[in-house]
C-alpha cells in the first residue's frame, strides 16, 4: 500500500504510522490562494467478487493495481468537500471514524501544494505535505481492523 502513495506522488516513501513529510511547505508568492478537493473513502474488504462498483468506476485502475490485489470488495463510504484557502486548516469527520485535516500551502492552477492529518480517535495516521497535480487521485489507504479505509484525494486550484 506504501507503494501506492508512493507510485502517486512519485516519492519513494514508507508508511509506518509515524509522521512523514515529504515536501517543505511553499508558502511564500503562492500563485494560487485557493482550491477544492473532494475526498472519497472506500472500504476494502478480502471477501467478495472482485467487481469494482460503478460509483467507483473512476478508481478502477487503481483499485485493479497489484497493490490491492488481495482485496475483492470496495464500498464507497462517503465523499467530502473541502474548499481551501491558502494556510488555512479544513476538517471534515468521515463514517469510518476518521478525520482528515487538509490545507493548501500554495502551486498554481496546474500543480498544488497541499498539507494533510488523517486521524483516527485522535491518533494521527498519515501527517503529510505532498505535491500534486491538478484532478489527480492521490490514494491514502490505513488499515481498519480487518479491512482497509482508502482516502482517494483529487483536488483543483480554484
Amino acid at each position: 500500500m506504501a507503494s501506492t502513495l508512493a507510485s502517486c506522488l512519485a516519492v519513494p516513501v514508507a508508511l509506518t504510522g509515524a509522521s512523514l513529510v515529504l515536501l517543505a511547505p511553499a508558502q511564500a508568492d503562492a500563485a494560487v490562494s485557493d482550491a477544492t478537493c473532494r475526498i472519497h473513502a472506500v472500504e476494502a474488504t478480502e471477501t467478495g467478487d472482485g467487481t469494482i462498483p460503478k460509483d467507483l468506476g473512476f478508481l478502477k485502475d487503481q483499485l485493479e493495481a497489484p497493490e490491492f490485489a488481495r482485496y475483492k470488495s470496495f464500498r464507497l463510504l462517503e465523499s467530502k468537500d473541502f474548499k481551501l484557502t491558502l494556510n488555512t486548516v479544513v476538517e471534515e469527520r468521515f463514517k469510518s471514524g476518521h478525520s482528515v485535516k487538509l490545507s493548501l500551502l500554495g502551486g498554481d492552477k496546474d500543480k498544488l501544494e497541499l498539507s494533510t492529518d488523517l486521524m483516527r480517535s485522535g491518533t494521527s495516521l498519515v501527517n503529510m505535505n505532498f505535491s500534486m497535480r491538478s484532478n489527480q487521485i492521490v490514494l491514502i489507504p490505513v488499515r481498519r481492523s480487518d479491512s482497509m479505509v482508502i482516502f482517494a484525494y483529487q483536488c483543483k486550484a480554484g
